[in-house]
């Protein structure tokens, strides 16, 4: 009996709603919090690894190790970089046309395929750094258990990275069921 009136309850609670001039207004100035939030990561990553770049050869003596490792660290960030520009404009560049419907729903699957790459992006970066850090090191059993450690803490960054753009395609995706309920079915 608790269960139909949970049920019930559910039912009963209102979601707010929007009517479809103001979903197609927040889509067409790009001014939806999730692309919002989401630029704002990028530029912020992208401020970070363009630092990174400038400074890893003097701060973290890059002059000290072969050119090929060089070569790897530079080409990941350069790699985070691209993806972040990438995602930039994937999401500055989002026009709506006349259906908005079928707009936001490649939109969605763009981002779904963004999503995956930047991970992998990020993981070739994780590789990349520790490709550059641990070059000619003599590894003692407490430095194996660092290594080990910085694994799962890159671990734990690409997991939250992939959950956080799969709650941003989520969200996306519940405005897109929203803006349906409000178009009429023929």
């Amino acid at each position: 009996m608790e269960l139909d009136n949970l049920k019930s309850v559910w039912k009963d609670i209102s979601t707010p709603q929007k009517n479809s001039e103001e979903l197609s207004l927040l889509l067409k100035k790009n001014s939806h919090p999730i692309l919002a939030s989401a630029k704002k990561q990028i530029i912020v990553e992208c401020l970070g690894f363009t630092a990174f770049l400038f400074c890893y050869f003097a701060m973290f003596d890059g002059e000290t190790k072969p050119l090929a490792t060089n070569l790897i660290i530079i080409a990941a960030t350069l790699l985070q970089l691209f993806y972040g520009y990438k995602g930039f404009l994937l999401q500055s560049r989002f026009k709506s046309s006349t259906n908005l419907n079928d707009d936001l729903k490649s939109f969605t699957i763009q981002l779904k395929s963004y999503r995956f790459q930047v991970v992998l992006a990020r993981l070739l970066f994780a590789v990349g750094l520790i490709t550059f850090f641990t070059y000619h090191i003599s590894f003692s059993e407490f430095k194996w258990w660092l290594l080990i450690s910085i694994f799962a803490i890159f671990s734990v960054q690409l997991w939250l990275l992939y959950r956080l753009w799969t709650k941003r395609i989520n969200k996306l995706e519940a405005t897109l069921a929203e803006f349906k309920a409000l178009i009429p079915h023929n």
